[in-house]
């Protein structure tokens, strides 16, 4: 039975804990949070009385095999630096830490205590983005051309005019660095390793620490593959995640809208019309956050992976990769 703590109020509380708890093989010993009916209700569920609001009393204290976290970027990068130190195999939040060196330095210091490590880039589990990732690999249209993403919504930092690290790009913050980690892993686990990019960002007022809120990529990838970003985080009244695959034949394009992983629809386009593409959608727990569903597929990878004493993907590797592009991209501004 691997015996993990989980660390962290938000995410940590409405996502790691039942998506962990719900695994054969593993039980959630332990919560790190601050206060708050959600730790309630989180603890009454899985019966637990070891709460902490000290992450390193929860460490020293509780007889652990791996935690999880949910927590700020430099945050962290203290805490999985002390879990390694310790043996304790880590899943970690992207982005991993707030630059290169630290992930450098955390993938290292895992290798060498040879512990498991993944990372929660959630969008390539769920059901239909896997089908696109089959669909490119199969080549239905020929190979792929041009890769387009679409991505616009409205924070609710911006809308509230909240103070967080999640606007202050030093701390790990800003449009590129908070959300589209997502978007460099995607790209690179559908289309290829990225070799050139350029990019322009914009800016508002009303991102309290001053971190970006909009972004334009012009990308380039091993393979030959062109692509285009766009990503908005201050799009009122628009939600809209969308992926346009461009290849030599036909078009694929994955696309959501008013959701964060549910409802994407599938649909291929070439010269005898449009398609609609049949996906088996991952199932749903309406009682929990809709991300649960997804992040427990990673969960899931990472026990089996602990219990065997393999590694799993995503990594540190990949959150390092990341770290890597994200540090390029903010130095290639047009």
């Amino acid at each position: 039975m691997l015996k993990i703590g989980i660390i962290g109020s938000g995410f940590g509380l409405v996502g790691l804990v039942p998506a962990f708890n719900s695994i054969k093989g593993c039980r959630v010993v332990a919560i790190c949070a601050n206060k708050s009916e959600q730790l309630d209700i989180s603890c009454n569920k899985m019966g637990s009385k070891n709460i902490y609001t000290d992450w390193q009393l929860l460490l020293e204290n509780e007889d652990l095999n791996a935690v999880a976290l949910a927590v700020t970027p430099r945050a962290q990068y203290q805490i999985a630096k002390v879990a390694i130190s310790k043996g304790l195999h880590v899943f970690a939040e992207k982005p991993l830490t707030v630059n290169v060196a630290q992930a450098r330095e955390l993938l290292s210091l895992s290798e060498k205590n040879k512990i498991t490590h993944g990372i929660d880039f959630i969008f390539p589990e769920i059901a239909e983005w896997k089908k696109v990732k089959e669909l490119i690999d199969r080549e239905i249209f020929g190979k792929l051309k041009h890769v387009s993403v679409n991505w616009d919504w409205l924070s609710g930092d911006i809308k509230y005019g909240r103070s967080s690290w999640k606007t202050n790009v030093s701390e790990g913050g800003g449009v590129l660095s908070f959300y589209f980690s997502h978007g460099l892993y995607y790209l690179e686990h559908l289309v290829g390793k990225i070799t050139d990019v350029k990019s322009l960002f914009t800016y508002s007022p009303k991102s309290i620490n001053g971190g970006e809120v909009g972004m334009e990529l012009l990308l380039k990838f091993k393979n030959g593959v062109t692509g285009q970003a766009h990503v908005s985080c201050v799009s009122n009244g628009l939600i809209k995640h969308q992926l346009i695959f461009q290849c030599e034949e036909g078009v694929i394009t994955l696309e959501n809208k008013n959701s964060v992983v549910d409802n994407f629809i599938v649909k291929i386009y070439n010269q005898v019309g449009e398609k609609q593409v049949k996906v088996n959608k991952d199932k749903n727990n309406k009682n929990e956050d809709e991300r649960v569903k997804i992040v427990k597929k990673l969960a899931t990878r990472f026990v089996k992976a602990c219990i065997s004493n393999q590694q799993m993907i995503p990594s540190f590797k990949e959150g390092l990769r990341v770290q890597e592009l994200i540090e390029k991209i903010r130095k290639e501004i047009i």
